[in-house]
């Protein structure tokens, strides 16, 4: 193979393992973050909401561990009578724990999902009519106490419908690494790159092409949260849907701070984690076919990243299988020059050495970047878990042409004592 081949070769892993979609957003980025530097927000006619303005609904599904953590945290910042409930059909101390803390507490019966949930809450405490916000929160978060501090000066904006919260995985603190932290591990890496370069990049202002104000901590104008339809049937998840729906109906802006900050608890079972990022994955491919395409800047943007993720699940997955084959057979792997416009047989085990180690040089950014250096360690599995989760995007992106969900869900195994995120 020739030098142009080999770098062409080289551009293709890297480009596979980490995306062209990320190069560009982060560029972005930086471009937003140079032009905001010393910039003050001043708007005419400015529509400042308060803490006093904002309600909090929090569903919640069987979460009475879980629960007075959530609520400590808001309460040191907001008012517990300004905390909304929303209890999913639980079965055990979810409502007490609610009222006792001074909350108002909805209970629910029978299950009948998370989106419901919300909704039921709103209309029935008529959240909309009293307040001008409403912070729709996850029961297993805690938020930070500056949250509302950067969040809530975002909507002096007129054009901002919604502010997606910052997420940082929680970690407990431990000696050694723990296999049940490896996922919370990788969560704090994926979340980091994403956080990082395309919230931040794609909620600017002359962009505005966010696809998700995640549901565990983001906040709605009352106005906007008004025309959303939080209940659209068949979706198994309602963060994506209410997002889609802000800017398919051209309700505003999703604006983002990476200062409102909010911990979540990642899952510590490997079946708990496959059921979560399934139910994300069919989730979002639910969406995407429930809004369809439409002309928009919007599209462009998700359609490039579909597009995307559709190839590097595909080539993640064959890797490991070309390799083995490769060690039974000698067979080569094709890779295409396009510089060249020709095909050059590649040692897949020289692909796989290379996709590898990128990954683990973004485990080691973000571990240095985060100060966790138990990360290093964590890292020698997360390919593993990346071949799962590109397994898992195919795998939602074909049920969801079949699967219809009510939205019923059953909440994770929770940890019975946790350390509040540092960072």
């Amino acid at each position: 193979m020739t030098d142009v081949a080999a770098a062409n070769v080289l551009m293709m892993v890297l480009s596979a393992s980490l995306g062209i979609n990320i190069a560009f957003w982060c560029a972005v980025g930086l471009v937003r973050f140079v032009a905001e530097i010393g910039s003050a927000r001043r708007f005419e006619n400015p529509t400042t909401i308060g803490v006093a303005d904002v309600a909090v609904v929090i569903p919640a599904h069987n979460e009475e561990i879980a629960l007075p953590k959530c609520i400590a945290a808001l309460t040191a910042i907001i008012p517990a009578r300004q905390i909304f409930v929303a209890s999913d059909g639980s079965r055990d101390a979810t409502v007490a724990i609610a009222r006792a803390a001074g909350c108002r507490a909805l209970d629910i019966q029978p299950n009948g999902g998370k989106a419901k949930a919300i909704d039921k809450a709103i209309n029935h405490y008529r959240l909309c009519d009293r307040y001008q916000a409403v912070l729709i929160q996850d029961a297993d978060s805690e938020i930070d106490r500056h949250y509302f501090e950067h969040a809530l000066p975002l909507f002096d904006d007129p054009d901002v419908a919604a502010v997606a919260g910052h997420v940082l995985s929680r970690w407990r603190e431990q000696r050694w690494p723990s296999m049940d932290m490896l996922y919370a591990a990788y969560r704090t890496r994926l979340y980091r790159i994403l956080q990082t370069a395309f919230q931040y990049g794609q909620s600017w202002k002359w962009t505005n092409v966010s696809y998700i104000a995640p549901g565990f901590a983001s906040i709605y104008r009352a106005s906007a949260l008004r025309q959303i339809d939080i209940t659209a049937p068949g979706l198994v998840i309602e963060d994506f849907n209410m997002t889609f729906e802000v800017q398919r109906k051209g309700l505003g802006r999703v604006a983002y701070s990476p200062k409102a900050r909010c911990s979540s608890e990642d899952p510590f079972t490997l079946n708990d984690y496959r059921k979560q990022v399934q139910r994300w994955y069919l989730g979002f491919w639910q969406t995407v076919r429930r809004h369809g395409i439409w002309p928009s800047r919007f599209w462009l943007s998700l359609g490039g990243l579909l597009a995307e993720l559709l190839v590097i699940s595909l080539f993640a997955l064959a890797l490991p299988v070309a390799a083995i084959v490769y060690l039974v057979t000698g067979v080569e792997t094709p890779a295409l020059s396009l510089s060249e416009l020709a095909v050059h047989p590649v040692s897949p085990l020289g692909l796989l050495a290379l996709f590898l180690a990128v990954d683990y040089a973004l485990t080691f950014v973000v571990a240095v970047i985060e100060c966790r250096p138990s990360m290093l360690l964590y890292g020698i599995a997360f390919p593993v878990i990346r071949l799962l989760d590109a397994a898992l995007f195919l795998r939602a992106l074909f049920k969801s042409f079949s699967v219809q969900s009510d939205g019923r869900w059953v909440s994770p195994e929770r940890y019975t004592a946790v350390v509040p995120a540092g960072r």
